[in-house]
């Protein structure tokens, strides 16, 4: 059922919601509830809600079109003006073995979106400018303790503040404060082994950077450079901006506490190792470093943790969905996470019952997010791994397929992947998505179309039956 703006605002019931941290989907989240009437709070342990440095991110159509459902899509627009435009894929020399144009048409046509990069900080800015009450959102509020009880959940930060609410939704990244707490409460009560970090798996290492003023790339671009276990993904933004990501496969796969913390020797040793990649044939990794903005350097966590929730607590976003970079899905696997929550709260909110949410009806509400969202975040995940390894041709069959034949079957084969990717995506059921001309419907469409086609289907019986 699509909620109208006065139902969706003025019949709730009442519920206090904390957000803990202001990255992407914090302030998603954020904006989400507040165009929903739904009460929050956003507590962000840094000392800017908008961070003043970050890394480049890649938004697809799946994320755009929830971007677009709150306002912020064409302001985004005029900010990036870039969009993809070209394709290619390259071999470990540099040389070509794929180059297509004509992508912002092709995306557009089939999903009304084309794909966008851009500076992170330039997504958040969208967002935060675009949320009207901005008490509503407070720096340097870093997670200490939570206390859970049976009628509220309670976050002492580290100044000693204590903030109150009915439920807390921990949207602070892989290293997420609220998981911990969530798995001290767990532990307590005796299942912490349903919260184990075990499940985590770590077997890349990548180089997160945005360079500027590098020579030699298209505009507009989206490209793979492959290599013998290691791959690059590169992208260009606004502001003569280039986005690339290096991931280099360990000596082994690592789990849960032994995955590494890399020290600037370890960075160091990383970058040395690289340092004469060829990226096409005239530009080399030294090149993209030596002209860098910003650089991030850590194994990447690959992980659909089995638990999202427990009492009143919930993760979303990289808390509890964490993937390589090699498919550019995990800001829109957050956006989606978002979508989902918000969806289920306004859903819960919505029903004609007196008083604020029960435990059960909570633990009802987060467990209906996770089985919503938990089997495509472990689909994802699988697509990303499974990209990666043949970027990095992992296996002899890989090389060999990589380098002769998989440039045979672009861009079908590219069109078709992203085509399953994006029509399972999920999309807030309130603000609407502002109606854009598209080839592809994606799934929450057509069953917004069947049910209304059944509504009208069951109303036309009842009308007739009236008149007999």
């Amino acid at each position: 059922m699509q909620l109208t703006k006065m139902s969706a605002q003025s019949s709730l019931r009442p519920c206090k919601v904390i957000i803990a941290g202001a990255g992407v989907a914090g302030l998603t989240l954020a904006l989400a509830l507040e165009k929903n009437g739904i009460d929050f709070i956003l507590l962000e342990a840094y000392p800017e809600i908008v961070a003043q440095v970050g890394g480049g991110i890649c938004l697809m159509p799946n994320g755009l079109r929830i971007l677009d459902q709150l306002g912020c899509y064409e302001h985004l627009r005029d900010q990036v003006k870039q969009v993809f435009e070209t394709v290619y894929i390259r071999d470990p020399s540099g040389q070509e073995l794929h180059l297509s144009g004509g992508w912002d048409k092709q995306m557009v046509d089939r999903w009304s979106y084309s794909g966008i990069w851009c500076d992170r900080k330039i997504l958040l800015q969208t967002l935060y400018d675009h949320i009207a009450d901005k008490s509503k959102l407070l720096a340097r509020k870093r997670v200490a303790t939570v206390r859970s009880e049976e009628d509220i959940v309670e976050v002492i930060t580290t100044d000693g503040s204590t903030y109150a609410g009915d439920i807390l939704i921990g949207t602070d990244g892989t290293h997420s404060r609220v998981r911990q707490e969530m798995v001290r409460l767990a532990n307590e009560r005796g299942v912490g082994h349903d919260y184990s970090d075990n499940e985590v798996s770590s077997t890349y290492a990548c180089i997160f950077g945005t360079s500027s003023g590098v020579a030699g790339l298209e505009d507009g671009l989206l490209g793979w450079t492959l290599g013998k276990d290691y791959s690059y993904v590169v992208g260009t933004g606004p502001e003569d901006r280039t986005y690339w990501f290096l991931a280099s496969k360990m000596e082994k796969t690592y789990h849960g506490a032994e995955i590494p913390t890399f020290s600037e020797n370890d960075k160091k040793q990383m970058i040395q190792r690289h340092w004469n990649d060829q990226i096409t044939p005239g530009l080399k990794m030294s090149d993209l470093y030596t002209a860098r903005l910003h650089l991030v350097c850590n194994p990447i966590r690959e992980m659909v943790y089995q638990k999202w929730s427990l009492d009143r607590l919930i993760v979303l976003g990289d808390a509890a969905h964490a993937m390589l970079p090699s498919i550019a899905q995990g800001g829109n696997q957050a956006l989606e996470s978002v979508a989902a929550m918000t969806n289920a709260l306004l859903a819960s909110l919505s029903e004609p019952v007196i008083g604020r949410m029960s435990p059960t009806e909570i633990r009802s509400m987060f467990e209906e997010v996770q089985g919503l969202r938990a089997q495509r975040a472990l689909k994802i995940v699988a697509l990303g791994r499974q990209r990666q390894q043949m970027d990095a041709m992992e296996t002899p069959e890989l090389e060999q397929f990589m380098l002769h034949k998989f440039s045979a079957m672009m861009p079908g084969i590219l069109i078709d992947r992203w085509d399953a990717q994006f029509a399972p995506a999920i999309s807030l059921r309130y603000p609407a998505v502002p109606p854009r001309p598209r080839e592809c419907q994606f799934d929450d469409e057509k069953e917004q179309i069947q049910n209304a086609v059944f509504s009208d289907s069951e109303r036309l019986k009842r009308i007739g039956g009236q008149h007999l």
